[in-house]
């Protein structure tokens, strides 16, 4: 059931096509893609950090520097079956203004590294996704799993709200988060994972 609702995942909207008999179990995430055409932040520590809240979350990961260049979704499912992870995850930034209030907006992407086949809905579910498009992969029948965006503003009520409530009880407040980068990554991935598996 946590595989499934990792599909549902990240926030956002979502489209998504899952595979319930054969669970999560081990994900790879590839480094961060810049999209933005002039953001100035680390690919591979923001993958690290989404990689360490998943492992908070209970699953086992492969971590960027395990990988190596990945450029193409055949190089991706060929990546993740060496290293025996079950599903790719793939994530560009689309926005992203790290400066008080900070601002991130994703396009992510999960693949499976085993092909299975997939009705003509959920084929055509996927080939519709816009999200599909903006990821950082292209589509592949039978191994597309989910496509999704998310915005992560700090100006947002419903942001700032989550991010009180992702520092009580912390030896930090929300506004060192805010005024961190890599801090401000850690709520993010943190967040997207808290909706996953508590749906809020």
């Amino acid at each position: 059931m946590r595989a499934l609702a990792l599909l549902l995942l990240l926030a956002g909207c979502a489209e998504v096509r899952t595979r319930p008999e054969e669970p999560l179990r081990v994900i790879a995430v590839l480094p961060f893609v810049d999209q933005t055409g002039g953001a100035t932040f680390d690919g591979v520590e923001f993958a690290n950090i989404l990689a360490s809240e998943l492992v908070k979350a209970g699953f086992r990961v492969v971590r960027p520097a395990q990988i190596g260049a990945v450029a193409t979704t055949d190089e991706a499912i060929r990546a993740g079956r060496k290293l025996r992870a079950d599903a790719i995850l793939a994530c560009a930034i689309t926005e992203y203004d790290p400066y008080d209030p900070p601002r991130v907006a994703i396009a992510a992407q999960m693949l499976s590294v085993e092909a299975a086949p997939q009705s003509g809905q959920d084929l055509d579910k996927m080939l519709q996704s816009g999200s599909w498009r903006r990821g950082p992969l292209a589509y592949r029948a039978g191994h597309a799993l989910a496509a999704f965006e998310a915005i992560y503003d700090s100006r947002d009520r419903e942001t700032r709200r989550a991010l009180q409530e992702y520092v009580e009880g912390r030896s930090e407040t929300a506004r060192e988060v805010l005024a961190v980068q890599s801090r401000y990554l850690q709520f993010v991935s943190s967040r997207m994972i808290q909706r996953v598996l508590h749906g809020s």
